[in-house]
């Protein structure tokens, strides 16, 4: 249904901007949620063509992905996982985030049986609210996760809520805050080879927290939260879908379900295959706007399930079988970002939802 392309030219070109802002940090790449919707197995071979050490997913069936593409590289599951799933964890040689004692000890347990030493990173809350060691709890974790000895403390780290926001004071905050939780460590004897805290905002903002690795996500898929001058992130993906029907509709006539859309004088009118079911948000009814012969067309009436209705006024030698640029083009009004302005979303949505549906068509080059 819909012909999603895949840019690895510009995923490269993005890897490198990365590693221009942060040139002293190993880059742990974030390749969950299937690449952002990308394809997590070729941006994984073409992240570790480029040098970065590790990959981030996200559950441990990612993990177990990995392994069966025949990718060995280590992989650092950043939804951590369920103590009964810590067998599984050694088993596929994947390397879990762990913010609670008793998946540290099923852990210890399952590296003891295997006769290994089992690498974690350890996560701390220091502002997010989400996963992590709480402050009061660190001293007892990393007291008690240092004295286990099936248990090699490989990362320390931390995730930011608002580096996007200079002017919120939450990420210095919580930069003081994981500066006492490093503290901590050290006193316990650790010393972990990576300590990551920054994700592609952070990258971009606050230099202070790039340690010795940084976690690029967005940033690597063309569409960073915010922008430096001079630095250019490259889209990594586009949509394309084609015309299914062209026809003329009279004035005075109602397009889509419940007629949102009114003609108000005869106009042209083309059906595009492709709709909410494939990741089209219903939000931009009447609101979009897609590419047909390089000129602006706009969305009129409701995204249907499999369908979208747009005015070809501007297109008048428009004919079924015409590609349709969905997202993508080169135009700001065919971004992720605008379409995420206009849908109340983020691009991170818009991404995941067009990237994996079941009728995607995704194609690389």
């Amino acid at each position: 249904m819909l012909n999603v392309r895949i840019d690895l030219a510009a995923f490269r070109h993005n890897l490198a901007a990365i590693k221009s802002l942060a040139p002293g940090a190993a880059i742990l790449p974030v390749i969950k949620a299937d690449g952002y919707g990308h394809g997590m197995i070729a941006l994984a071979r073409e992240s570790l063509k480029f040098g970065a050490p590790m990959l981030g997913v996200g559950a441990l069936e990612e993990g177990r992905t990995l392994r069966r593409e025949k990718i060995a590289a280590p992989a650092l599951l950043l939804d951590g996982i369920f103590p009964e799933e810590a067998a599984d964890a050694v088993k596929y040689r994947l390397t879990p985030v762990v913010f609670s004692l008793d998946v540290a000890k099923e852990l210890n347990r399952a590296g003891k049986k295997a006769g290994k030493k089992i690498a974690v990173h350890l996560k701390f809350d220091t502002g997010m609210g989400r996963l992590g060691f709480t402050l009061h709890q660190a001293i007892e974790a990393v007291t008690q996760i240092a004295k286990m000895k099936n248990i090699h403390v490989e990362g320390v780290m931390t995730h930011f809520a608002s580096a996007s926001d200079v002017q919120s004071p939450q990420t210095d905050n919580q930069l003081r805050r994981f500066a006492g939780v490093l503290e901590v460590v050290k006193k316990t004897g650790l010393k972990p080879l990576y300590i990551h805290a920054a994700n592609s905002a952070a990258i971009l903002n606050y230099k202070q927290s790039h340690y010795g690795m940084v976690r690029p996500g967005i940033a690597l898929y063309g569409a960073p939260p915010t922008e430096l001058k001079g630095l250019a992130f490259k889209p990594v993906m586009s949509v394309t879908s084609r015309l299914i029907s062209v026809k003329d509709i009279p004035q005075g006539e109602g397009i889509g379900y419940n007629a949102t859309y009114v003609t108000p004088r005869n106009k042209k009118v083309g059906v595009v295959l492709g709709g909410y079911a494939d990741g089209i948000n219903r939000l931009l009814s009447n609101r979009g706007l897609f590419l047909v012969r390089g000129k602006p067309v706009p969305i009129i009436g409701n995204v249907c399930m499999d369908m979208v209705m747009v005015d070809l006024s501007r297109v008048p030698s428009a004919a079924p079988g015409d590609e349709v640029v969905i997202l993508g083009g080169g135009v700001p009004e065919t971004s992720a970002e605008h379409w995420a302005e206009l849908a109340g979303t983020i691009p991170y949505e818009i991404f995941c939802r067009l990237g994996v549906g079941p009728r995607a068509q995704r194609s690389y080059k």
